[in-house]
């Protein structure tokens, strides 16, 4: 079994959320992937490209659909796109700030990271 031109040489469900699949590859990188997107992505043949470039791909002719559906222009997409990249970066900045109690990512005290052991 092969997500682009990796072949996959054994699967294991994570111990911590079995929704997730824990993939061995060939050159014995081991990613985590959702068990859904990984039913969608493997294939019997070896194809080409890594693995984020099929996700991307996956995604990318998924939302480029759904906009098709509204009538969404060409010129749009890149501003989509730019919009959903500020979106994940200001939900992240909002995690930081509650989990931190800072004002953002540049922001986090250094004695709130470093663990003493």
């Amino acid at each position: 079994m092969f997500i682009g031109e990796k072949e996959i040489k054994s699967q294991e469900v994570s111990e911590k959320d079995p929704n997730y699949i824990i993939l061995e590859l060939e050159d014995g990188y081991k990613p985590t992937i959702h068990k859904d997107l990984f039913a969608l992505l493997a294939t019997e043949e070896k194809g080409d490209g890594l693995i984020t470039d099929h996700v991307r791909d996956y995604f990318a002719r998924k939302f480029v659909a759904e906009l098709a559906q509204y009538g969404i222009e060409y010129y749009l997409v890149s501003q989509i796109g730019i919009g959903m990249e500020t979106l994940c970066h200001n939900l992240r900045e909002d995690l930081f700030r509650h989990t931190f109690e800072c004002g953002g990512a540049n922001e986090i005290r250094l004695d709130r990271i470093v663990e003493e052991k």
